[in-house]
């Protein structure tokens, strides 16, 4: 498995990954993510003959970086992937000067709350009806600096 920056040939495979992981209502649309791949930080995991088995999709502005979207595909889970996209987004964020990652998690997700634990994500928040109406999304956090990792304000201010 290979990560590398996301590359807008690479479209049509995130968007088929996309339908596989999340209801039509609350899928990213197919621009949304041809955005995204030119304009934010958006990684793909793949194999050697460039089919993807899953992406990541965030931004740093300043020294708060956040996650839009992590998926992997359905018959990739539990391989290791979601946590080397994560490790590998944090590292660019990083470079790019952010200290803190923020990032929200469905509550009916519990799959993917656990995920974030073991990276080292921290509770923040319940955000009500982040995902519509009775959907709600658990707002998590991480300080990912040495600087951001001794201040335990970290967190609560974003």
């Amino acid at each position: 498995m290979n990560i590398r920056r996301a590359e807008s040939g690479d479209l049509a495979q995130i968007v088929q990954i996309e339908s596989l992981c999340f209801p039509e209502e609350a899928a990213f649309p197919p621009r949304m993510f041809a955005y995204l791949i030119e304009y934010a930080v958006c990684l793909v995991a793949c194999q050697p003959e460039k089919k993807v088995l899953g992406f990541i999709m965030g931004y740093a502005s300043g020294k708060a970086g956040a996650v839009y979207t992590l998926d992997v595909h359905p018959q990739y889970r539990r391989m290791g992937i979601g946590s080397s996209l994560i490790s590998s987004l944090e590292e660019k964020l990083q470079r790019l000067g952010a200290e803190t990652v923020r990032l929200e998690a469905a509550v009916e997700r519990p799959e993917a709350i656990k995920l974030y634990h073991k990276a080292g994500y921290r509770d923040r928040e319940l955000v009500r009806n982040y995902y519509g109406t009775g959907k709600h999304a658990l707002r998590m956090c991480k300080a990912i600096s040495p600087a951001a990792k001794t201040d335990i304000r970290t967190c609560s201010e974003f």
